[in-house]
């Protein structure tokens, strides 16, 4: 056969002809298969999409919980938990714990964001009694009844709804424990804003989209863009449902009856996980998004066979037939440029997932404000530390940090100059430990630092050094130059402790024991620390106990005229027998007392009964009452004045008969209410007295901007007298001086007579000791008045 004559302008048409037929066929078989793997991947997509809002919210709440939680835990809320266990009033420190705890709220509600969106728009503090102690909103009233109390004094956290005047609200709760004991709950109501914001940050207008969050009071619509909405619809409704059942709330053909949702819709369904709610969504389907992969484009394929079919019978032009081939083409990129498009948009959706997950998962684990490690992940690295020190046989060093006095930085200047303190300490500690060493902020002004690897007990003592040197240099905050110190408590694995909880509880009591000598130090643990916490804590709870049960006894020692042993005045003294820890030292449980806040109740039983006993001995013979006044109950000197007036009153004991002293320490740090109430006590006709004078901070200053009457030589230089030289020749020139200053001197522990007879022919007037009598009873120094007098009596 003639090859060209065969190959003419006919045959190259029907075989383009064929060859078209045979192309057309190949697309709609590819285009048929692309849209099925095209929908397989659309839903698998989707899947990963609702996959990742759930998981996304469930670690949002898991976040948020423990967030409540470490809040929960604030020494904040714990002090005032602990005061208001121990019976303060709100004079009495119980309004400053409070005031704290609302502060502390507060400024945690208003720190707490994510992507700029506030977490919780209310915080509330209940108490058991169903008591709202604390509340971010103070003009909105709360409804207690829906809270679970039984509930919760079993179960520490819940996440449950409550129904509000707004509408139903997303709350978490936590309870407050106070000596391992429920004392209150934490209820945190989340914004539902934020919660639709983890819900839609996938979600755009043209997606075709519908999702709700299904709760036990309603469905939240967290957002809609089916056809044929115009566009984005985030408002948040709630539709009113049955109690919550899974075989009825959520039936997917139940939620057709919203006007956007079509049977052709793909629907997902999926739990929440560690919480009550469900997420159910609708999405509209490839065909349905875009006619370029839906079955009428195959149809549309196919059809555009028939005219080249009939092209072939006709003898179509070869242009016409090219033409149409090239508008297959260009159709056919079209399409694979929107396929890649889309794939570019979810891979960049997939990066925007990793990026939160990254965010959420370092602020779970570092502090807001200074970046360093929080209290949970500190614990985590001194677990890993521990065990790894246990394979290799080497040490850890755990040191506990707390700068002193931090709270009148607060106090005085403000809380932001407290936060840029922190900032700096901070920069501080790290620059002075290793790359493998971890400093994190416990909390408060609270630091720790883990050193894995300690070679030896003496690096610790340089290391702890080196710290205590970084806070001699002043912190420049906001243009004021601050000096703050810090006390640091160590432990150490293995000898202290084989556990984290362990370590760092020795290490917190070496931190009390580090202050207790005066801040600005160190201290390792040892068992004898625990022993002196243990008693402190006994002592803490028995005090308490001791001055509701009335078992605080008062003994009165007498106090005579040197020259003619005539009984003139009586110090009135604490005793303390407990049933547990037998006889308690005064000079043991009064420093508790005023350090816990016991000392004003303690000064009030003793002024009291005091007075009332030296009214009722005025009838045998005129005495004084001399009573000694903490510095502490002169910090609220308005009142202790108010009281002293009031007692006497009460009592009928005339102002002259009482005798106030006080020690050097209060004259430190005088002010002017200090000043002005000494001045209207004197005006009283009370007599002032320095108790204990040479062992404070004595100076003739003080004695002359106080009208002090009398001052009273500590027993200490008394005992001393026979066996020191340099004692007796200062009793001799504090007598000297006082005769100058025109005062009476009184000698504590005289108990000999070669003693009184010294103190006499050098000018003191007074004295009292085991001389003359210890301190009694008040029937027994009774007796000693009837004595006293009758012999007065029958020399006479």
């Amino acid at each position: 056969m003639n090859i060209k004559k065969w190959f003419n302008s006919k045959t190259a048409i029907i075989v383009a002809g064929i060859l078209l037929t045979a192309y057309l066929f190949l697309i709609l078989t590819v285009t048929n298969l692309g849209q099925s793997r095209l929908k397989e991947s659309q839903n698998n997509a989707l899947d990963l999409k609702i996959s990742n809002y759930t998981d996304n919210l469930s670690f949002f709440f898991d976040v948020s919980q423990e967030s409540i939680g470490n809040l929960a835990n604030n020494r904040a809320i714990s002090a005032y938990f602990s005061n208001l266990a121990a019976g303060m009033s709100m004079q009495y420190g119980l309004g400053s714990s409070l005031f704290n705890l609302r502060q502390t709220i507060n400024s945690f509600a208003e720190t707490s964001k994510i992507d700029n969106h506030q977490i919780y728009r209310r915080l509330l503090v209940v108490g058991f009694g169903k008591t709202v102690i604390a509340d971010t909103e103070l003009d909105s009233p709360f409804d207690v009844s829906q809270i679970p109390m039984a509930a919760m004094e079993k179960v520490g956290t819940k996440i449950l709804m409550l129904s509000t005047p707004e509408g139903p609200v997303i709350t978490l709760l936590h309870t407050i424990y106070h000596q391992d004991k429920p004392a209150g709950i934490l209820i945190a109501e989340i914004d539902n804003n934020v919660v639709i914001h983890q819900l839609s940050t996938q979600e755009h207008e043209s997606n075709g989209s519908c999702l709700k969050l299904v709760t036990p009071l309603g469905e939240i619509l967290v957002w809609d863009s089916l056809k044929p909405l115009a566009g984005l619809n985030p408002i948040l409704k709630f539709t009113p449902t049955e109690p919550f059942r899974a075989s009825a709330a959520f039936n997917p053909g139940k939620a057709q009856s919203h006007d956007n949702i079509s049977s052709h819709n793909i629907y997902f369904e999926k739990e929440v996980s560690g919480t009550p709610f469900k997420l159910i969504s609708w999405f509209e389907p490839v065909n349905e998004q875009d006619i370029f992969t839906s079955a009428w484009f195959i149809a549309g394929i196919s059809l555009l066979a028939l005219p080249v079919m009939l092209g072939l019978l006709y003898l179509m032009r070869v242009n016409n037939t090219n033409l149409v081939l090239q508008t297959q083409v260009a159709f056919v990129s079209e399409q694979q440029q929107k396929l890649t498009n889309q794939n570019v948009q979810l891979l960049e959706e997939v990066d925007k997932r990793k990026a939160s997950e990254n965010k959420l998962a370092y602020q779970a684990t570092h502090d807001e404000l200074t970046g360093l490690a929080n209290r949970t992940h500190s614990m985590s690295r001194l677990a890993q530390s521990i065990e790894s020190a246990r394979l290799n046989n080497t040490k850890v060093l755990v040191m506990f940090l707390d700068l002193d006095n931090f709270k009148q930085v607060n106090d005085t200047v403000g809380h932001h100059a407290g936060d840029e303190l922190l900032k700096l300490t901070s920069k501080r500690l790290l620059n002075s430990v290793r790359n493998t060493d971890t400093v994190a902020r416990f909390g408060g002004d609270e630091f720790l630092i883990i050193i894995p690897e300690l070679p030896h007990q003496n690096m610790a003592k340089m290391l702890a050094s080196s710290i205590l040197t970084l806070f001699e240099q002043a912190f420049k905050v906001e243009g004021q130059e601050f000096f703050v110190s810090t006390s640091i408590g160590m432990s150490i694995y293995p000898q202290d402790g084989d556990t984290a909880a362990t370590l760092l509880k020795k290490a917190d009591t070496s931190l009390y024991r580090a202050k207790d000598a005066g801040r600005n130090g160190f201290s390792f643990y040892n068992d004898s620390m625990n022993q002196d916490i243990q008693r402190k804590l006994t002592l803490n709870v028995r005090l308490h106990q001791a001055i509701n049960l009335d078992d605080i006894e008062i003994y009165y020692q007498p106090i005579l005229d040197l020259a003619s042993r005539k009984i003139i005045g009586a110090e009135a003294l604490m005793r303390w027998t407990d049933s547990e820890l037998g006889v308690v030292s005064p000079d043991e449980f009064i420093p508790l007392a005023e350090k816990n806040g016991l000392i004003h109740k303690l000064g009030d039983i003793v002024l009291q009964r005091a007075c009332s006993q030296a009214a009722s001995w005025q009838s045998i013979t005129p005495l004084k009452m001399a009573i000694n006044f903490s510095s502490v109950q002169f910090r609220y000197s308005e009142q202790l004045q108010a009281r002293i007036v009031e007692v006497l009153a009460q009592t009928g004991l005339p102002a002259d008969k009482l005798d106030m002293e006080v020690t050097e320490s209060l004259l430190i740090d005088q002010d002017s209410g200090l000043m002005t109430m000494l001045a209207y006590l004197k005006q009283l006709g009370i007599e002032m007295s320095i108790d204990d004078f040479g062992t404070g901070y004595s100076a003739l200053s003080y004695l002359q901007k106080f009208s002090f009457s009398k001052l009273k030589i500590d027993r200490a230089f008394i005992n001393k007298m026979a066996s020191s030289k340099s004692d007796k020749a200062l009793v001799t020139a504090i007598l000297a001086m006082a005769k100058s200053l025109e005062m009476k001197v009184v000698a504590e522990g005289i108990e000999d007579e070669q003693q009184a007879q010294f103190l006499q022919s050098h000018g003191c007037e007074f004295g009292q000791g085991y001389l003359f009598s210890r301190p009694v009873t008040a029937e027994a120094f009774t007796q000693l008045l009837m004595e006293k007098e009758s012999l007065l009596v029958v020399t006479a």
